[in-house]
């Protein structure tokens, strides 16, 4: 096994990727709700991308090593 920091990926890594682009995704709808003044749908994608984070953040923490 390989020390720690010579490691390259993790086995969940695509995973947490993908939960991070979307997150990212809600966050440029956040930032064109805000411009067009719209902060219903600035709350709803903020949640949105909460979600995703959290997804990432939660299988982190579960053994993603």
């Amino acid at each position: 096994m390989k020390p720690r920091k010579e490691r390259r990926g993790f086995r969940g890594a695509e995973e947490l990727a993908e939960h991070a682009l979307k997150a990212s995704s809600y966050l440029k709808q956040v930032y064109a709700a805000c411009e067009g003044g719209d902060k219903a749908e600035a709350q709803r994608a903020l949640r949105q991308a909460i979600i995703e984070l959290e997804t990432a953040r939660a299988g982190l923490r579960v053994g993603m090593d």
